[in-house]
């Protein structure tokens, strides 16, 4: 951590601003996809982060802006409709909830990269470059860019602060909300518009391709060390965020290496470790608890094969 902290201090302008970009979008993805990951709707955001190509190339179109703002407005609003499309395909037919994901998946991103490739190849002005957001442009940040992403990471932390109360019980316990009289659909829905934001968010970091890792991957490593609501939080938010910041200095230190994968790869790292040593869940914590208890299990029978033995010995 010191290392790291020592690399982050000696580099560059510019990639300091896009680490400061990257670590908000992380800490606030690991803190919001916790919730994502316990309601069991990890593949929800990824039909959503799939979807937002869509809306990026359709928002270029409309305004003829290049402005990132802008067009993560278009991508939140193409990743809304596909959880719109999700939600009414499962309810209007009878197709199971992993087909419905898929369908929605695959249809948006393939009209995604149509519209991408096609305004790229007729030169549309300001489309060159649209390609990126496949896996991320965090070296074309700016100062403002961070501080958009920095602004709606807070807020959506706030959100989840603010709320904690109502979403803890609805990711529990969503018919015992309901009962009690709480909007849980509305509560439900709240959480999921949260998730959209967050991969909306993350497209500069990651890319339509990988943003759902950042969603993902740091609640599971928390799950491997809490069975606590607040500490899952507290670690998958300081999962995602040093990820981020690891991935962001080993990205500037390695040529033509893109952010966004190899935030991916620190956080995947982070899980494999956790899966390994995590105490009572990791591998080798149970193998040792099982060799130990194997031990025991051992001195005790050969005590009661003894015990009879003494006793047959005495007069």
């Amino acid at each position: 951590m010191i290392h790291l902290a020592v690399a982050i201090a000696f580099l560059p302008y510019n990639t300091l601003v896009v680490a400061a970009g990257v670590a908000a979008v992380g800490c606030a993805a690991g803190v919001i996809g916790t919730f994502g990951v316990l309601r069991k709707r990890a593949l929800v955001g990824d039909a959503a982060a799939h979807a937002t190509l869509v809306g990026v190339a359709f928002a270029l179109l409309l305004t003829g802006q290049r402005d990132l703002a802008v067009l993560l407005v278009g991508g939140l609003l193409s990743a809304m409709v596909a959880i719109v499309l999700l939600v009414l395909i499962r309810k209007f037919t009878r197709t199971r909830d992993d087909a419905a994901t898929a369908i929605v998946l695959s249809v948006s991103f393939g009209l995604g990269i149509t519209l991408i490739s096609g305004m790229v190849s007729r030169g549309i002005p300001g489309s060159g470059g649209l390609e990126r957001f496949l896996l991320g442009h965090t070296a074309s940040l700016t100062a403002n860019d961070a501080l958009l992403l920095g602004i709606v990471s807070v807020v959506g932390i706030l959100c989840i602060v603010v709320g904690l109360k109502e979403a803890t019980m609805v990711a529990f316990d969503p018919g015992f909300a309901a009962a009690a009289g709480w909007p849980a659909a509305t509560i439900d829905l709240v959480l999921i518009a949260l998730i959209a934001v967050m991969v909306v968010v993350g497209l500069p970091a990651a890319g339509a391709v990988l943003v759902t890792a950042l969603v993902v991957i740091p609640p599971a490593v928390a799950r491997q060390w809490t069975d606590r609501l607040i500490p899952m939080l507290v670690i998958a938010g300081s999962v995602g965020l040093l990820s981020a910041l690891a991935g962001v200095v080993l990205s500037s230190l390695a040529v033509q290496v893109p952010t966004g994968p190899v935030v991916v790869l620190v956080a995947t790292a982070l899980l494999i470790l956790s899966i390994l040593v995590a105490p009572c869940r990791g591998i080798l914590w149970r193998t040792r608890a099982v060799s130990g208890l194997s031990a025991v299990s051992l001195v005790e029978t050969e005590v009661r094969a003894a015990t009879p033995r003494v006793m047959e010995r005495k007069p």
